[in-house]
């Protein structure tokens, strides 16, 4: 048996001996006795009221201090049985580009994990997995990995399992490529999680060569076009291939390939897109590190991981996977009649829409130094380490009831004594 907050019960015991301690100050008078005259009074010595300290009245005692203890106990909410000694195991999966293969994460989750363990899958997002799913196959993303966003969802969802167990072991199955670190996965690390962390890496996805090239048939008097040419970006065969219209079934089997970006860059109007309620304009975009700044129209609404955004946060330019590659979708109409695709800033913001699926890989792994902070000393977090215990007592109720039983009859039997006094 274990309690939700025990120090109840204390102030439960303490209240019941103050009940106890002032049934022992009690008042004796004599009993009132009705004559005619005074020469009928008995000759008898005089008794008075008088205070002294002997135990009175047991049955009420008795009651006062079951419905304080009941009370108590309702509060302090029993568990039958309890969480006590009892380990939880949390464990993030790396899915994302940075791992080389999913039957190795698979092959480590069959080793590590039991029935009741809680799995997620992650990338840049994350979602919970089946433990049967997780030993199975988890499907790799071409999406790039994010530490913290694991052990964000971790801590999370180790936050509201907590009453579950006595303690949480937190087990990370990853390449830990050094891009799937930020500035924010230390912190959380150092400030969110007060247990050791347990590392398991799997093996990293090669970096796959990326000639930078640009395959498009868009001609020179296209803005975009004039850029890639401008650039020196246009080939015959590059990793990266343009098109100004909707794709055709040759792109989209040409963007299955490992490596393969088909960016769709419609210069008119397109049946991918969503056209605005009422179309506006905005002053600018943004890709990763590069802004560029002009007056540009916005007719369409597009959906999906988004890898540029106007500086109102909306996006502007989508990925999605497709097979082992990935497609691209801008929606940033240009007129051809400008010249602002001749600026140094289009021309850096061109190249971070034209980079590797996911944006570009450093193919290094986080250095010792980093994983051991990362892994962190000590014990394993406990419950009660993670926020104060969600947990409800079912006794709670029968409890509460209890007491309000035994008020009743304290109430009962203060009266029976008052009527036969």
């Amino acid at each position: 048996m274990s309690w939700l907050a025990p120090s109840a019960l204390a102030l439960g015991g303490i209240a019941a001996l103050v009940i106890g301690a002032l049934h022992f100050i009690t008042r004796s008078e004599p009993r009132p006795e009705q004559f005619p005259t005074a020469r009928f009074i008995p000759e008898r010595p005089l008794r008075a009221r008088a205070r002294r300290l002997a135990l009175s009245d047991l049955a009420l005692l008795a009651l006062r201090a079951a419905v304080i203890l009941s009370l108590a106990a309702a509060v302090a909410g029993p568990l039958h049985g309890g969480v006590r000694g009892r380990v939880l195991r949390v464990v993030p999966l790396d899915r994302s580009r940075a791992v080389a293969s999913a039957r190795e994460v698979a092959d480590s989750a069959r080793a590590l994990l039991r029935e009741g363990d809680v799995v997620i899958a992650f990338d840049t997002g994350a979602t919970l997995v089946p433990v049967m799913r997780a030993t199975d196959s988890v499907p790799l993303s071409s999406a790039p990995g994010s530490l913290s966003t694991a052990l964000a969802a971790a801590i999370g969802i180790a936050t509201r399992a907590a009453d579950r167990a006595d303690s949480i072991e937190l087990v990370l199955v990853s390449p830990f490529a050094a891009d799937e670190a930020d500035d924010a996965t230390p912190r959380i690390r150092e400030t969110a999680w007060p247990g050791r962390i347990r590392l398991v890496r799997v093996g990293a996805a090669p970096v796959l060569p990326f000639n930078g090239g640009v395959e498009s048939a868009a001609p020179l008097d296209d803005p975009v076009g004039a850029a890639i040419a401008l650039g020196g970006l246009r080939a015959s065969d590059g990793s990266v291939r343009l098109t100004r219209a909707t794709p055709s079934p040759a792109d989209s089997a040409w963007a299955r390939t490992a490596g393969h970006v088909l960016v769709h860059w419609p210069a008119g109007p397109d049946a991918a897109f969503t056209r605005r309620a009422v179309a506006d304009t905005v002053g600018g975009v943004v890709a990763g590190d590069a802004v560029f700044v002009a007056r540009l129209a916005r007719p369409w609404v597009v959906e999906g991981h988004t890898i540029a955004r106007w500086v109102d946060g909306e996006a502007a330019a989508v990925e999605r996977e497709h097979g082992d590659g990935c497609i691209r979708d801008v929606a940033i109409p240009l007129d051809a009649a400008s010249d602002v695709t001749l600026r140094p800033a289009f021309h850096r913001f061109l190249g971070a829409l034209l980079a590797p699926c996911g944006g570009a890989r450093s193919g290094l792994a986080l250095t010792n130094d980093a994983l051991s902070r990362l892994r962190g000393a000590g014990a394993l977090a406990t419950a009660s380490s993670l926020g104060p215990s969600r947990q409800a007592s079912s006794w709670t109720p029968w409890l509460l009831a209890l007491g309000a039983l035994l008020l009743i009859a304290e109430l009962g039997a203060r009266r029976v004594r008052a009527s036969a006094s």
